[in-house]
């Protein structure tokens, strides 16, 4: 297990007035940490005495096989709450469609991903939060970039995050070398900003697949997937002090292209999560650190 795929929810406590982007970050960030893991943990048998994983399975079929009920009752009662209000409610064309139930469908994709509902909705929870911990961390580094680097470059492709804000923040406020040693020291993993690079645009690749295709993945998309994996375990095979940590992270990737290639679907797990996570808090707190040691010099190079 290395430090980028643990379930780390620890984060570098701020100073007031030292960088009041990490604030802003942290903010958001425990909001989503902490409504995923309630969230998670809710459908973890562990979570409660006695309860085993068969029966929550049940439970959680019960009440998702109980949504069409609740949902027929609701469509009935729209006509007689409208009468009641005075209100004419028409014709509803949906009366006279063939349709079917939400929970239906859901059901239907678990059993193709062979798994159960219960875990089919702890996959849609990881997913929910990896879109939202990669949003959070290329809004806060867009932010940092127009706000101090380029007010005029309003628009700004997530492929860019780390290629364009993050280098232009690091090299136009001189802590481009404090940073990647920073970022090394806290992640044991990143070794150079094009580590870094390269992870990133695997997991932009996995962003833009559940955001614009719903997790599939076609064959263009397969090759990019696996092109972006080579290039990321070459830049690591000359680097002997990140051996074992690059052959854990190729090991999560290379199990998720095998998922993609037996289904046509990445479906996000624990694992991706905490990758997306810690790789957004890991930045967050490097930038805090090299900004607070800034404004030490500063104070000290002031007394001098």
């Amino acid at each position: 297990m290395t430090l980028l795929q643990s379930c780390l929810i620890d984060v570098l406590k701020p100073e007031e007035g030292v960088f009041s982007y990490y604030e802003l970050f942290l903010s958001r960030y425990s909001l989503i940490t902490v409504t995923a893991i309630v969230s998670q943990c809710s459908l973890d048998p562990d979570t409660y005495e006695g309860m085993t994983k068969a029966d929550m399975d049940n439970d959680i079929d019960g009440m998702i096989k109980g949504l069409p009920v609740g949902s027929e009752k609701k469509r009935d009662m729209y006509r007689v709450l409208c009468l009641a209000g005075h209100i004419d409610p028409g014709v509803s064309v949906q009366e006279n469609e063939k349709r079917t139930f939400a929970s239906e469908l859901f059901t239907e994709d678990a059993k193709k991903h062979s798994l159960s509902n219960r875990e089919m909705i702890l996959r849609g929870l990881n997913s929910s939060s990896f879109l939202n911990y990669f949003f959070l961390l290329e809004d806060s580094l867009k932010t940092i970039y127009i706000d101090s680097i380029n007010p005029k470059n309003k628009y700004i492709k997530g492929s860019e995050t780390i290629d364009l804000c993050l280098e232009k923040i690091i090299s136009e406020t001189d802590i481009k070398e404090p940073f990647e040693k920073e970022l090394h020291a806290r992640s044991k993993f990143f070794f150079d900003m094009k580590s870094l690079k390269l992870l990133w645009s695997l997991l932009n690749l996995i962003r833009n697949q559940i955001a614009h295709a719903n997790g599939f993945y076609d064959d263009k998309a397969k090759r990019s997937f696996h092109r972006r994996l080579e290039d990321l375990a070459k830049h690591f095979n000359d680097n002997n002090g990140c051996v074992l940590s690059i052959c854990m992270i190729i090991d999560v990737f290379d199990k998720h292209e095998v998922q993609i290639n037996e289904t046509d679907y990445l479906i996000v797990d624990d694992t991706l999560e905490n990758i997306i996570r810690n790789i957004s808090i890991f930045i967050m707190e490097s930038l805090y650190a090299c900004n607070r040691e800034k404004l030490l010099t500063r104070k000290i190079q002031r007394t001098v």
